[in-house]
């Protein structure tokens, strides 16, 4: 019986075998099967998981200088791998998040009250938005917090 590829879309002939075949037997079409197979029995099956992890770990002790040897053998790789590592450490942070103590500004606010906005029209939730402005009076910055209606507004 003739059915198209899950992965590569070729029209292929199943295997009298195997009646539920979906991937034909181009190798990149096997090692795309292969993988998801393994994606879902991680994610469904503890102890496959768990067997694979005391198993990476048995390698990493037998094998433990392996990267260090390998950093030596191919510096250009090495190279390479810590330059693409910083730009995907550059995308990750915000830069509001990384800056050196002296080089932050501390800002002075300086608040102007609590507000009560209380819609009139539709039956929603009363906010409460605090409102403040830094030395300069140049930014507002409200904060809103939500009551219930039932809430009294003293």
């Amino acid at each position: 019986m003739e059915v198209v590829c899950a992965c590569c879309g070729r029209i292929f002939i199943r295997s009298p075998r195997n009646k539920n075949q979906t991937y034909c037997s181009n190798p990149e079409c096997q090692r795309k099967r292969k993988t998801l197979w393994q994606k879902n029995k991680m994610a469904s099956d503890a102890s496959y998981r768990l067997n694979h992890k005391t198993s990476q770990q048995e390698w990493i002790r037998n094998n433990s200088g392996y990267w260090k040897n390998y950093r030596k053998k191919n510096p250009d790789k090495a190279k390479r791998n810590r330059e693409l590592q910083m730009i995907r450490n550059r995308r990750k942070r915000s830069p509001s998040l990384i800056a050196k103590m002296d080089a932050s500004e501390t800002r002075r606010l300086q608040a102007f009250g609590k507000f009560y906005l209380v819609p009139v029209i539709a039956k929603m939730d009363a906010l409460i938005v605090s409102m403040f402005s830094d030395n300069q009076g140049s930014a507002m910055i409200a904060k809103k917090d939500s009551i219930s209606s039932a809430a009294s507004l003293s």
